[in-house]
């Protein structure tokens, strides 16, 4: 019998959701606003933005920039994160203006834009001072994997007047997610865990996250989730001993000095060989670039052997 798809019934209630109800609720529009004829997309903070035709976008969110390229006609960009221009050169962004951080207010300004598009990571003061400035700043909020990046897509195709395109976007990613590992029966999927070192720190990325959205999609149970942790949890080498996961995936260069560490030798993924490290880049993305991460894992696991 086929496994049933870790993400596929989560991914097909947000893809429905995305379609028939996280819209109509993000897109809400108020009794006066109905009166008036203006619509408005609430964004993660309870403001409502009008739903306009924007042509000055300026996005300081590796999600929207990811998004919009896909959804509105690439002259109506004007900025992206800079980490977008350095991370996705293969990507359309060649002719967009980069901007370092969401903090760089006046340099946000400067660029005149009628939308901002962020994550909530921006201190307030700095998002009045663009309000101050007359623009309309629309807040994606927390980045928690799939939870929030579907709703994300319909907040932003909903807000640019494009909602069809916001929908058809997220239907292609809930299926590309879930045609990954569409050849692992469930009793084959193999049990793993995410951990990387961060100076002598041992953190994971599990529910919640999509670190585990990309182990479940590869066709992976996840070993943290699975025993109750959630977010970005810092374990301790008793923590991990005790997971004692059969694989595990990190970034380049963790896989060696992970299994040298006292102790860790004891691993069963150290003492079978089965430390897989997946290119930064990809492992990092919450946004669309989670299918290719997924497909990533799922090669270094099931295409690669141990």
């Amino acid at each position: 019998m086929k496994r049933v798809n870790g993400i596929n019934g989560a991914l097909l209630l947000v893809a429905v959701l995305t379609s028939a109800g996280v819209t109509a609720a993000i897109s809400k529009r108020t009794l006066q606003e109905q009166h008036s004829g203006v619509g408005t997309t609430e964004d993660a903070n309870g403001e409502h933005i009008p739903v306009r035709d924007y042509t000055r976008i300026v996005s300081t969110s590796t999600i929207a920039d990811q998004v919009l390229i896909e959804i509105i006609e690439p002259v109506r960009l004007l900025a992206v994160s800079a980490h977008t221009l350095r991370s996705q050169a293969s990507r359309p962004y060649q002719d967009k203006i980069g901007v370092e951080h969401a903090r760089d207010v006046e340099t946000i300004i400067e660029l005149r834009p009628d939308i901002v598009f962020i994550n909530n990571f921006i201190d307030r003061r700095q998002v009045e001072r663009l309000k101050e400035a007359g623009l309309n700043v629309f807040d994606l909020g927390p980045m928690r994997g799939l939870e929030t990046l579907l709703p994300n897509i319909a907040q932003l195709a909903s807000v640019l007047g494009v909602t069809e395109r916001g929908r058809a976007l997220a239907d292609q990613l809930a299926q590309k997610l879930d045609a990954v590992a569409a050849d692992i029966d469930g009793d084959e999927r193999q049990r793993a865990l995410y951990v990387g070192i961060h100076g002598d720190r041992l953190y994971g990325g599990t529910a919640g996250t999509s670190f585990h959205d990309v182990l479940v999609a590869a066709g992976l149970v996840d070993v943290a989730a699975e025993a109750g942790f959630e977010g970005w949890p810092a374990f301790t080498n008793e923590q991990l001993l005790s997971l004692d996961p059969p694989w595990i995936i990190t970034n380049p260069g963790t896989e060696r000095s992970l299994c040298r560490h006292p102790g860790f030798e004891s691993l069963a993924a150290c003492k079978a060989g089965r430390v897989r490290s997946i290119e930064t880049h990809l492992l990092t993305d919450p946004g669309l670039g989670m299918v290719q991460a997924a497909e990533a894992v799922h090669a270094a696991v099931y295409g690669g052997g141990a």
